[in-house]
């Protein structure tokens, strides 16, 4: 007699954020422009102009994540600005990192997707975003080193 084996149920994976991947990226460009190990030149860092829009980007980025880890419902709208700011960010990144700056693009469909802004994202990406944090102060000090010589 033939012994029936149940079939095994087919476990999904958890949805992946691209924005987490996105993220990374940038956080890892970031890091190698402010390295020790890099050439201490003016060129080898982001523009000052750059650094104020990625600013933005993640202190806005942040306040939402804030808010909404705090209780506050979703809002659309700030999501749409996120996506926005992040996008100009990755055209004025364009001349640093051309994949980067096309991977935040608007026609990216990750912004539109609710992993992108769900807890669990959030609490994944925030590291990141503060490393990016940490690295554009670092840039915008050795900017004004440079800027003092």
């Amino acid at each position: 007699m033939r012994t029936i084996r149940p079939l095994k149920k087919r476990v999904k994976s958890p949805p992946t954020s691209e924005w987490l991947r996105v993220v990374e990226s940038f956080e890892n460009l970031m890091e190698e422009r402010v390295s020790e190990d890099a050439p201490r030149t003016k060129e080898s860092l982001i523009d000052k102009d750059t650094l104020v829009v990625v600013t933005k980007a993640y202190d806005v980025t942040l306040r939402y994540y804030t808010a909404v880890l705090g209780g506050r419902e979703h809002d659309r709208r700030a999501e749409r600005l996120i996506s926005q700011l992040w996008q100009k960010a990755g055209t004025r990144m364009k001349r640093y990192d051309p994949a980067l700056a096309n991977k935040l693009k608007a026609k990216n469909s990750f912004w539109s997707k609710k992993v992108t802004w769900d807890n669990e994202t959030i609490h994944e990406v925030w590291p990141h975003l503060n490393a990016i944090r940490v690295c554009a102060n670092r840039m915008d000090l050795k900017k004004e080193h440079f800027s003092a010589s």
